[in-house]
């Protein structure tokens, strides 16, 4: 701490890992970033000279930035990698462009979903998990149906109560308003009442409201198949999930848990609860005929084979 009371408190990093996707972004960054800073420095009259020479203004450095030595190279990198991975670390999404998905629309699977085994839902009782979002992106939790989709956001439709703490929102059926935003290493306590049929959300133990002052974000809930821990993470967001197999490892249950009767939903549990999640998958699919730069080509092949041997190839010419 400084004399005058400043201490420098830096966003924590320490969880952001780059893709290979990202790292090669930063690359291309560093790349632009040394081609701008030539550009500047030739239209201050600075030239090219082997040593450099500030009075003169010649300088080694002014060559193409696959001929700049290591050290520079790292400097450039280590400079835009960490605007990068801040970037990444308030929430940002940062990934390349898909021409071809675009062009198709192609369902791009930017978040994963993870939910508790479906054998595990719940029909009666009063239950209670934890969430912390290590990141503060666009995630989503709460308690879904068991037969929740993996292709659909959660709670765009009728099979989840989510609370999203990115944007402050409640989501079933689409969103609206609810609670405020999480913070970096906050935790979000998730209620479920089948008793009252309702659903609460509290952050670090203080319960979330909605605009009209309610502490319920969704009631009069039906039981139907009973429901299971649910939550979605969008891309390099990290979070931790907490079913309360070890009740002393939940942070927030004795503030706003225990007291009002919940219990943790995998206590008495001696077995890990199995957790599905999504995962996106190569698949084969038909090439459209106006596709713009495939073009499938059906030919038949002799290779010395009788024609009735002759079988058929079909060839990609991309």
């Amino acid at each position: 701490m400084q004399s005058n009371g400043y201490k420098p408190a830096p966003l924590d990093l320490n969880h952001v890992k780059l893709t290979p996707n990202q790292n090669t972004l930063v690359e291309r960054l560093a790349e632009n970033g040394h081609n701008v800073w030539a550009r500047d420095r030739v239209r201050q009259g600075w030239t090219y000279s082997i040593v450099q020479d500030i009075m003169n203004k010649r300088n080694p450095r002014l060559v193409p930035y696959n001929l700049l030595d290591e050290k520079t190279k790292k400097t450039n990198r280590d400079t835009v990698c960490a605007a990068v991975r801040t970037l990444i670390g308030y929430g940002y999404n940062i990934e390349p462009p898909d021409q071809e998905s675009k062009m198709y629309k192609v369902f791009n699977y930017k978040i994963r979903v993870f939910r508790a085994e479906k054998s595990y839902a719940v029909t009666q009782g009063k239950w209670y998990f934890e969430f912390e979002a290590v990141t503060v992106g666009e995630m989503r939790v709460g308690w879904s149906r068991p037969n929740v989709r993996a292709d659909t956001e959660l709670g765009a439709d009728e099979l989840a109560y989510v609370f999203n703490g990115f944007k402050a929102q409640r989501w079933h059926i689409g969103n609206e308003p609810f609670g405020r935003q999480w913070q970096s290493g906050d935790v979000v306590g998730c209620m479920i009442d089948l008793t009252e049929m309702n659903i609460m959300f509290t952050l670090n133990g203080e319960m979330l409201i909605s605009d009209s002052g309610s502490e319920m974000a969704f009631k009069d809930i039906e039981i139907g198949e009973g429901f299971i821990p649910v939550c979605s993470l969008g891309l390099s967001q990290v979070g931790r999930i907490n079913l309360g197999q070890n009740v002393s490892s939940l942070r927030y249950f004795t503030i706003c848990g225990l007291q009002e009767g919940f219990e943790p939903f995998a206590i008495n549990m001696k077995r890990d609860i199995t957790m599905w999640f999504s995962k996106s998958l190569p698949q084969f699919i038909p090439v459209p005929a106006d596709h713009p730069h495939i073009e499938v080509l059906y030919i038949i092949c002799y290779n010395g084979m009788l024609p009735m041997e002759r079988p058929p190839k079909t060839c990609v010419s991309n």
